[in-house]
């Protein structure tokens, strides 16, 4: 029974998120070029390079949101202490879902806050990098 709920939302949400890009997608192809600047260019891309490969891939939307952070971050580098709160977030969640009985959910919490301390070390090895220059 629970399979079969998670099927239903599973199929929702990739129904919805299709959805969704074929409307970002005819709404790109309304605007002027002329109008197009770099930084939007470079914005609907990073959107569409996610999203395309979440539906590809099938993964969830948590999934396929880091991933978007990632590219963002890769093309558009942040502090590192603001990737910090995210894992701290997840980190701080991952005991209270143990206590709770759920897993699953505390394995993905977990997994949330390896990904963003993993990006948190590449942003500080880059910080690092730039002020040496």
């Amino acid at each position: 029974m629970l399979k079969e709920k998670w099927s239903k939302i599973r199929i929702l949400v990739i129904s919805h998120t299709v959805k969704i890009y074929f409307q970002v997608f005819s709404e790109i192809k309304s605007w002027e070029i002329k109008k197009m600047t770099p930084k939007k260019v470079l914005n609907i891309v990073i959107f569409l390079v996610a999203l395309t490969m979440g539906i590809y891939f099938q993964w969830g939307i948590m999934n396929t949101l880091i991933f978007f952070v990632l590219i963002g971050i890769i093309l558009r580098p942040v502090r590192s202490q603001i990737l910090a709160f995210p894992a701290l977030f997840f980190l701080v969640l991952t005991p209270f879902a143990l206590i709770l009985k759920f897993e699953a959910v505390a394995e993905n919490l977990a997994i949330y806050a390896y990904y963003f301390l993993v990006l948190t070390v590449i942003m500080g090895i880059y910080e690092l990098r730039s002020e040496k220059a």
